[in-house]
């Protein structure tokens, strides 16, 4: 699926780390609307390792879009611990969160977020350009991953001019110009149609199976689970491990 890629900034020979990529300890988050507690997650446990494929399965209102925000640490918990990448994120400042985030993840929403008065190209570099890196270096990586996405041809074109299906490529070079070791996708499939969609999920399964990133991905189709090494099922803010979740959702 990706054109040959040049030499990665990485060695390919690194010892796969035994540091959970991230941990969650025991989290709740509850909502206060007017005087009343709303609990949203409840008593969340979830440790994910280097190299998985793990899959966020459940329905609408299940607590998935909350979860995500807790793994991203865009939200605090009401209680609990969150550790990203060794690092615990719980009470960290949100400018600290960022920057682990940008160190270790690279994210991909269901609807791509653009700068649409510059093209794909500079769309593609923009996280390393707020990261103060060198123009030249910047716009090289931006090229190369759209290169492996095969986007090239695409490179000066307003964004907003593209299918579903080209702009979720192009948003995955976004996500992969810093050379993450982690991915998060939230919905990546959910505008496309079934052929952009089965392209995205092959994507997905070649940076996991051949350059051995961690992908979590969270979707509500059950069709996914295939792809993945291990899925959870979440459902009214509790997980639930194994392929007997899917029972739930019948």
């Amino acid at each position: 699926m990706f054109t040959k890629k040049s030499k990665s900034r990485k060695a390919s020979s690194e010892t796969p780390s035994t540091t959970p990529v991230l941990a969650m300890k025991n989290v709740n988050k509850t909502y206060q609307v007017g005087k009343n507690a709303i609990p949203v997650l409840k008593n969340i446990n979830l440790t994910i390792m280097p190299g998985e494929f793990l899959i966020i399965l459940g329905p609408s209102g299940s607590g998935k879009s909350t979860l995500l925000d807790h793994i991203l640490g865009l939200e605090q918990p009401t209680s609990g611990e969150v550790w990203m990448c060794g690092t615990k994120i719980t009470g960290l400042s949100q400018n600290k969160i960022a920057k682990l985030r940008y160190q270790h993840f690279g994210i991909i929403f269901q609807r791509p977020d653009w700068v649409n008065s510059i093209n794909v190209l500079n769309n593609v570099q923009l996280p390393l350009a707020i990261h103060n890196v060198n123009k030249k270096v910047r716009r090289e990586r931006a090229w190369e991953k759209l290169k492996e996405v095969e986007m090239t041809d695409h490179a000066q074109y307003p964004p907003n001019q593209l299918s579903g299906g080209q702009q979720q490529k192009v948003a995955l070079a976004r996500s992969m110009v810093n050379d993450p070791e982690v991915f998060i996708a939230d919905e990546p499939t959910g505008n496309l149609d079934s052929v952009s969609a089965l392209k995205v999920m092959e994507i997905f399964k070649e940076l996991n199976q051949e350059r051995h990133k961690t992908m979590i991905m969270v979707t509500h189709n059950i069709e996914y689970v295939r792809y993945g090494s291990r899925t959870i099922y979440i459902r009214d803010g509790m997980i639930v491990e194994g392929a007997s979740s899917m029972l739930l959702n019948k």
